[in-house]
């Protein structure tokens, strides 16, 4: 695979210890592909029929497209469309909005943790419906929230890189290490800024 395109965007993207745990620290530079789910944090029922997206705080992003519910065959999932692609697995559409009208929400984006390509659509793979879901990355910087004693000590002679909206505070690292940033509970939040490298034109 060759990764040597320009970036077309910039993304903040949660990431979990307890996921990295499972599936491996992460490095400023690396190079990877991977889908995006991601988590309703708030959706209404929108007149504006224009795609859009942007960050509101250091990973909350506020969007508008169009949902479509493609629970069959899946159990229940969401598609978001907002000019990317995004999916939710364990979702329902709330009541009054339905599937393939145009919505606006606030939502947290992450990777897809291997079920994005057991997904299906019209009884075909969603990946061949959709191969544009599927984007190639750049790590540009790793941001690691300082929630506890442990993450004080661990990252006490670092500046802080961020503050959020609601006085979270992040540092900046060069990678992640979770066996060493989480404690025992493996519960420390990282926000990984990522280089967007590929993505249908549309």
């Amino acid at each position: 695979m060759t990764f040597n395109k320009k970036a077309i965007d910039t993304f903040w993207i949660s990431e979990m210890g307890m996921t990295l745990r499972e599936y491996g620290d992460r490095d400023v530079g690396e190079t990877f592909s991977n889908a995006l789910t991601f988590v309703d944090k708030g959706m209404v029922p929108s007149e504006i029929m224009t795609k859009s997206v942007k960050r509101v705080d250091i990973d909350l992003y506020e969007g508008v497209g169009i949902i479509r519910d493609i629970s069959k065959g899946n159990g229940p999932t969401l598609l978001f469309d907002c000019g990317i692609y995004a999916v939710c697995h364990d979702a329902t559409l709330p009541v009054g909005i339905e599937s393939g009208s145009f919505v606006m929400m606030r939502f947290y984006l992450l990777f897809d943790v291997g079920y994005f390509g057991s997904l299906r659509m019209n009884g075909k793979r969603l990946s061949d419906v959709i191969p544009e879901m599927w984007y190639d990355w750049k790590i540009k910087d790793i941001l690691i929230e300082i929630e506890d004693e442990i993450g004080r000590k661990n990252f006490e002679n670092l500046p802080v890189a961020y503050t959020s909206s609601k006085g979270a505070i992040y540092k900046r690292i060069t990678g992640t290490n979770v066996d060493e940033d989480c404690g025992e509970d493996f519960n420390t939040s990282y926000v990984l800024v990522c280089e967007m490298l590929q993505h249908a034109d549309r």
